[in-house]
């Protein structure tokens, strides 16, 4: 499963936030066996968004797009996709009771421009956002699915883990991808690559490692992929022990752990 992530949104651009969304969107979907082939932010422009959307369809089984679906007028994530799509704008009823449900328990009242963000692109699928006013939106274009999410991360990662995920296993089927990442202190990346080599040479095609360097460690990654059941897990604890007793005095930690 390929898959194109694109973030939008002038704040982005501008680095007013840090892209967490990105990061979090890359970590799950390799879980199920995605694979992010490129990400890019663009800003809250009507063209740079067809553009981009031209490209992630073109290269990608999967486009998930995030940011650009609220109230006001610098929101138009969704004019641009029904644009995209060639499909009208309509009025969504159930979307609006939503709203209105959402503001009567903060005892307000829904405004013009929350009638507005109630219009949806013709034929989108509707992905229900119990964290939220903006539905997540789910469409096939060019080859391609396309889902759009809110920018705000609780939102996003809310539709993402109830709806976005379990509907790309039904259509692509899962695969199971796990990790084990040793972190090391006291050598180089180059003179812990030369002390593994043999390790690395003999790893089976369906594992990778990968040399994450920074200040002062050197993080080693394990990333295997097989079909679900097959023990990938298992497997890697193996590996990762093998690995550690070839440099059992540089290693200090596993996956999050900081060296203080």
């Amino acid at each position: 499963m390929k898959v194109y992530l694109i973030t939008i949104g002038d704040e982005i651009l501008i680095g007013q936030i840090v892209n967490t969304n990105a990061a979090w969107i890359g970590e799950q979907m390799g879980l199920i066996g995605g694979r992010i082939i490129e990400s890019a932010s663009v800003g809250d422009r009507h063209e740079a968004i067809l553009d981009i959307l031209e490209r992630a369809c073109a290269k990608a089984d999967v486009v998930l797009c995030t940011g650009g679906l609220g109230p006001t007028k610098d929101d138009i994530t969704k004019k641009a996709l029904a644009d995209f799509c060639g499909v009208p704008m309509v009025f969504d009823q159930s979307t609006y009771d939503h709203i209105s449900r959402f503001f009567q328990r903060l005892g307000r009242e829904p405004g013009k421009y929350h009638r507005d963000q109630s219009f949806m692109p013709e034929g989108f699928t509707l992905l229900p956002n119990k964290m939220g006013t903006a539905p997540g939106m789910w469409t096939e274009h060019k080859g391609a699915i396309i889902v759009s999410m809110p920018g705000v991360p609780y939102e996003m990662q809310y539709l993402m883990e109830a709806e976005v995920m379990p509907r790309l296993r039904t259509t692509f089927g899962t695969r199971e991808v796990a990790h084990r990442t040793l972190l090391t202190a006291g050598k180089g990346e180059t003179d812990v690559a030369e002390r593994i080599e043999a390790f690395e040479n003999a790893l089976p095609e369906h594992i990778r490692l990968a040399y994450l360097p920074s200040l002062g460690a050197v993080r080693l990654r394990l990333t295997g992929e097989g079909p679900h059941g097959s023990g990938i897990a298992a497997e890697l604890d193996a590996l990762s022990r093998q690995l550690e007793a070839l440099i059992p005095e540089l290693v200090f930690g596993y996956d999050k752990d900081t060296l203080e």
